[in-house]
């Protein structure tokens, strides 16, 4: 079956096209319709597998609608299987969903790929895994278990797995410089070019390719790297002393090696565990924490986890629940019953067993015993997640098998005294009352939560609010904003939409559908983008009337701004975040842990421009550039056209007031030659050379762009940098990671050439609103016959190479001098009058933007910029791209998958049940989480910056500061609060920190809405109101209970503070209160 490679587009960037076939023709049981199996099953219908089994021959009680979102109170007495099938089969309707409901036996999974148990004992999970392995072929085995804030999960993929990509990552590569000839037998050093990061790990596999002189290398043998120096961009290979002498080039490619892996059955692991990760070192034994002498033996061995970490006490404890049964584990006397049996077992253990049951220990399997039975959602969310992967793994052997127990745990959000037996019943509550009691449960439904963003995460944290039973009180609510709409690509993963719903804005969609999953939730769904220009709307009240923050994002300007307005208003913020298999999780609490803004990741590396337009030595810069003509001939250019036709000398000064050059703005009215060759460039080209009038004029126009990308731009550089060039220093110039080009001629009969006439030509056509358009390939050959190119006779000019020398031309006997500004004045004045005189015909004319759209697979622009990139790439021998990687990273597509989403929504709702419950900073968790791997790691989210009196590193000056701190000591939760300040006037300013702080006033820089600081004198403002001057500044104040006014640098308000002695001052936020 084709894969609707729209609908799944997300999915296939982090699996891959070969891997997103094997699942489609998977075939899964899902045995046990609790939450567990509820969430997993969600994530392997969205997984896009052949089909799904639901089994179950239990009925809905009234507790399972805490953790199964497609149960209602309607379906209480129904089969578990049969009430929700209807529901996971819209979920995704090219998965088959059908429904078993004899009970689970060992026969059962006879015709099944993998086996999934999510509601049964050890025992007849046991006899399931055997029962897979016998199955022709064998079925993969998945077992899973939730109880309370505890969860525990085991695989079973066979005696002889194939992991092909232990990753996901994109396969590593290299340009090599050097390559040594070793003596016999030693290795060989391969030096790397120093422009490019090698990011290669000893032990990988590496394929060379287009080596001169030691051709032996070009064999596509992978090889094994040995001794990585990252920063000396080198690494070793074995013997190449019966090789060729090196002479240059050389590209290196991983190989990513099979990995075959050995599992042991259910039954031989509750024996022997085997290796076993821990995901909080915190909750390891004592000595363990302690690094005490008798545990040092273990480290870096299996026995240590099971022996005193935490996933060996976890399986005990597990084991001994299911042994004493569910029901008796959590009923009166149940603890004292399961820590004996705890301790029977573990005895049983011999060698294996787990040491150090002390108090503390014993007080966790207490814990988990209280909460045995109760499928709790955020744990049903983590290992639903974790669970649906797997699947995915034993399906397509992509990423790493959990191998083969996991175990997590949450001990830390439960309250200090544990609920008592017997626990009531007759509420969907159920299991969160027996878990956390009935305090807390009124809490969640007390709470007014804000969720920023419906997408993929917020429909998880809308789902998961719901079972929750958050804000279903009557005074009590969640907000949730956000601005985008619908569209079919986000079907696969945000799993509250359906096909009707595309088109509709997320935030009114998702909200209905969680309320009906539970009637009681109380929601206001908004439209609104959360940003400065929004603050009338959400404003102070807003915030205020707020108990928690959830981040539901994609970008880090949004969370950045979210982030300040919970800092200033200490409120607690939840962040999390996905990217492909990774999600991690982040807890900002007021005046405990750092905000998020505390940390800025890197900035993201942008290829050189001239890698992009002279240089390119990889397919990311071919498609670079593709994008970046696309927006220039589609977008810039009917959007200047539009501009300019309204006034053309009007065009031209709105550009020198934003500070364009007139060198651009040339570049916008006529075109740069080293870029157009014999062809217009700019409005030129659009509004009088080649301005069409009907839709075969835009194939001519196509073809001569074609010319003048791929045949005539190459001439110009090869002229320019011939082939034999040198640098000053005497070295060859075309050296690595230099590729010398090589132009493309047209041919008709290349499917990637006419590609590209056919995407320009249509785009053209769009443009000047011809309403023709044409996709089959012979309309454009007949066209294409008359065409006339211009010649092009390429001219010596300077170019441009990113490096301290530049390249000149052939023959050049000294630098071109750069044109005198008289002379461009000139040239743009004829160039506006030559152009405005054409405009003037056409004044009327609404010139078509074509705003680039990733998820529209029929207009044109992906065609454009694939055809473009890989033509590109022909120029340099570069490896071509497909149509979906070429959406992916010209669309910058963020690979997303349903199972990383839910397992951070799952993380975050636990932080929540934190927050309510009044914990106490030691108890949350920062989370990251790669799937892939897997690697699952929590720690203590790190304390806010304390600021205190004299000299200390600013790392945003980059320089040590001595200064004074107020307060003494300070975190940017700290604010100085004005009173009573709506009309303070600036001179009030000063006046008020020098009676009330004894401190002057000396200065105020502030960045107004349009960008641009103020710095001017202080004594300017002095008379003005505060509010008015930042009313005039581009920020209204009429809706504002309170005004940030500005804190010490870095930051877009600065106040400039000295003490009595001069001394400069540290300040912290500083508020103007307006009310009383």
């Amino acid at each position: 079956m084709a894969l609707d490679e729209d609908l799944q587009s997300r999915q296939m960037a982090v699996y891959g096209r070969e891997s997103m076939m094997k699942l489609s023709g998977a075939k899964v049981l899902v045995s046990g319709l609790n939450g567990l199996g509820a969430e997993t099953a969600k994530n392997v219908i969205l997984a896009n597998v052949k089909s799904v089994c639901l089994q179950d021959d239990k009925k809905v009680v009234i507790g399972d609608l805490g953790a199964n979102f497609y149960l209602s109170e309607k379906d209480v007495g129904k089969n578990r299987a049969e009430a929700c099938k209807t529901q996971f089969q819209e979920l995704n309707p090219s998965v088959e969903v059908t429904v078993n409901t004899s009970p689970l036996t060992p026969d059962l999974v006879k015709g099944f790929d993998v086996v999934v148990v999510c509601d049964s004992s050890l025992e007849l999970a046991c006899k399931v895994n055997d029962a897979c392995r016998a199955n022709t072929p064998p079925a993969h085995f998945i077992y899973g278990s939730v109880n309370g804030v505890f969860g525990s999960m085991f695989c079973d993929f066979g005696s002889d797995f194939v992991c092909v990509d232990t990753t996901g990552e994109s396969a590593k590569t290299c340009i090599v410089e050097k390559i040594e000839k070793s003596a016999p037998g030693k290795q060989a050093v391969v030096q790397c070019v120093q422009d490019v990061e090698i990011d290669f790990d000893d032990g990988e596999f590496i394929v060379f390719s287009e080596v001169k002189g030691m051709t032996q290398l070009n064999d596509g043998v992978p090889r094994k790297i040995h001794d990585v120096m990252k920063g000396k961009k080198q690494f070793k290979i074995d013997d190449t002393s019966a090789y060729g002498d090196y002479i240059s080039g050389g590209i290196g490619n991983q190989k990513k090696m099979p990995l075959n892996l050995k599992f042991r059955t259910l039954a031989e692991c509750l024996k022997d565990a085997g290796q076993m990760t821990d995901t909080d070192t915190s909750k390891q034994s004592a000595k363990a924490r302690a690094w005490d002498e008798s545990v040092l033996e273990y480290f870096g061995k299996p026995e240590f986890e099971k022996k005193f970490g935490r996933s060996g006490l976890l399986l005990l404890a597990f084991r001994a629940i299911d042994s004493v049964g569910h029901e008796v584990a959590c009923g009166e006397g149940g603890v004292e019953k399961v820590i004996a049996k705890a301790k029977e077992l573990n005895e049983q253990l011999g060698d294996q067993k787990v040491e150090e049951l002390d108090e503390e220990r014993l007080k966790t399997i207490a814990a988990y015993a209280g909460g045995a039975g109760a499928v709790l959602n955020p744990l049903a969310a983590i290992f639903g997640g974790i669970m649906g992967q797997e699947v995915v793994k034993s399906c397509t052997g992509k990423f790493h098998p959990t191998f083969q127990w996991y175990h997590f745990d949450c001990e830390e959000c439960l309250p200090d005294s544990l609920p008592k037996a017997p626990h009531p019943k007759g509420s969907r509550y159920d299991a969160q009352v027996q878990v956390f009691g009935k305090d807390i449960q009124e809490k969640l439904a007390k709470l007014n939560l804000f969720l920023v963003g419906s997408g993929a995460l917020g429909c998880e944290f809308l789902k998961n609010f719901a079972l929750m039973g958050c804000c279903t009180a009557d005074s009590s609510k969640i907000t949730v904003t956000d601005d985008d709409v619908i569209e079919k690509s986000n079907l696969s993963r945000q799993f509250l939409f359906r096909n009707h719903n595309i088109g509709q804005p997320k935030s009114d969609a998702a909200s209905k559908v969680a309320c009906t999953m539970n009637p009681a939730l109380k929601v206001k769904s908004m439209t609104e983008r959360v940003q400065p220009s929004s603050e009338n709307i959400f404003d102070d009240d807003f915030w205020d009337g707020l108990d928690i923050v959830i981040n539901a994002l994609d970008n880090i300007k949004a969370r950045l701004y979210v982030d300040s307005k919970c800092v200033l208003h200490t409120k607690p913020l939840l962040e999390s975040g996905t990217l492909g298999p990774k999600c991690n999780t982040q807890s900002v609490i007021p005046h405990v842990t750092e905000n998020y803004g505390a940390t800025k990741d890197p900035p993201e590396k942008e290829a050189p421009q001239c890698a992009l337009h002279n240089f390119p030595h990889n397919i990311d810069h071919c498609l670079g550039l593709a994008k970046s003509e696309f927006v220039g001939n589609y977008e810039t250019v009917p959007t200047d056209a539009n501009e300019f036709t309204k006034g053309p000398q009007k065009f031209v000064d709105g550009l020198l007031a934003a500070s364009e050059s007139p060198v651009a703005i040339l570049d916008r009215l006529i075109g740069d030659p080293k870029f157009n060759c014999a062809m217009p460039g700019g409005l030129l080209d659009a509004l009088v050379k080649e301005r069409p009038s009907n839709f075969d004029q835009c194939i001519g126009w196509a073809r001569r762009k074609y010319e003048s990308y791929f045949v005539d731009r190459i001439k110009l550089l090869v002229h320019n940098c011939p082939e034999d060039m040198k640098t000053s220093s005497g070295a060859p110039f075309w050296s690595p990671p230099k590729r010398f080009p090589k132009v493309v001629p047209f041919d008709d009969k290349d499917e990637m050439a006419m590609k590209f006439i056919i995407a320009a030509s249509n785009l053209r056509a769009k443009m000047f609103n011809i309403s023709e358009e044409h996709r089959d390939p012979e309309y454009f050959r007949k066209v294409l016959k008359d065409v006339k190119i211009p010649e092009f006779t390429p001219f010596t000019t300077k170019v441009e190479t990113g490096e301290e020398e530049q390249a000149e031309g052939e023959g050049a006997e000294k630098k071109e001098a750069a044109p005198a500004l008289e002379e461009d004045d000139v040239k743009m004045k004829a160039a506006v009058t030559e152009i405005g005189a054409e405009s003037e015909k056409h004044k009327e004319f609404k010139y078509f933007v074509n705003e680039f759209e990733k998820d529209q697979d029929d207009n044109f622009h992906i065609d454009f910029i694939q055809a473009f990139a890989n033509l590109r790439a022909r120029n340099y021998a570069i490896e071509e791209v497909d149509f979906l990687q070429a959406k992916l990273k010209a669309g910058r597509i963020i690979p997303a998958i349903a199972t990383a989403t839910a397992m951070a929504t799952g993380l975050v709702c636990l932080e929540m049940l934190k927050v309510v419950g009044g914990k106490k900073g030691e108890a949350f968790r920062n989370t990251f989480c790669n799937l892939a791997l897997p690697l699952y790691s929590q720690s203590e989210p790190a304390a806010a910056d304390k600021v205190t009196s004299g000299s200390r590193f600013d790392p945003e000056m980059y320089m040590d500061v001595d200064e004074v701190a107020v307060p003494d000591p300070q975190t940017v939760w700290d604010t100085m609060v004005i009173p009573c300040s709506r009309n303070i006037t600036v001179q009030g300013l000063v006046d008020w920190f020098n009676a009330e702080k004894q401190l002057t006033l000396e200065g105020w820089m502030f960045t107004g809405s349009d960008k641009k600081a103020d710095s001017s004198p202080l004594s300017s403002r002095l008379g003005m109101k505060v509010t008015e001057y930042v009313e005039a500044r581009g920020f209204p104040c009429a809706n504002k209970k309170r005004l940030e006014i500005g804190d010490s640098p870095p930051t877009a308000r600065v106040l400039e503070l000295k003490t009595a002695d001069g001394d400069d001052v540290k300040i912290c936020r500083v508020v103007l209160q307006f009310t009383d």
